[in-house]
C-alpha cells in the first residue's frame, strides 16, 4: 500500500534534475570504441551500408598487408 501512495508524490524540477545527475550512466571503456573508431578499425576503409570508413592511420604507414 505504501508503494501505491508514492504515485501521488510530485517532485520539483530541481529534485528531478538532482536525481538525473546522480543516476546518469558513465559510459566507460569500451563505449568509445563504438561508432566511427569501430568502423575505422573493423572495416579499414571499406564502405559498409553505404557509409565509408577511414583507414586506421598506422595501417597506412605499414608495409604489411593482410
Amino acid at each position: 500500500m505504501d508503494n501505491l501512495a508514492a504515485l501521488d508524490v510530485t517532485l520539483a524540477p530541481e529534485h528531478l534534475g538532482a536525481l538525473g545527475d546522480v543516476s546518469a550512466p558513465a559510459l566507460d571503456y569500451p563505449a568509445p570504441m563504438h561508432g566511427a573508431p569501430q568502423a575505422m578499425l573493423q572495416f579499414a576503409g571499406a564502405t559498409v551500408d553505404g557509409r565509408p570508413s577511414t583507414v586506421y592511420p598506422p595501417l597506412l604507414q605499414s608495409d604489411v598487408r593482410y
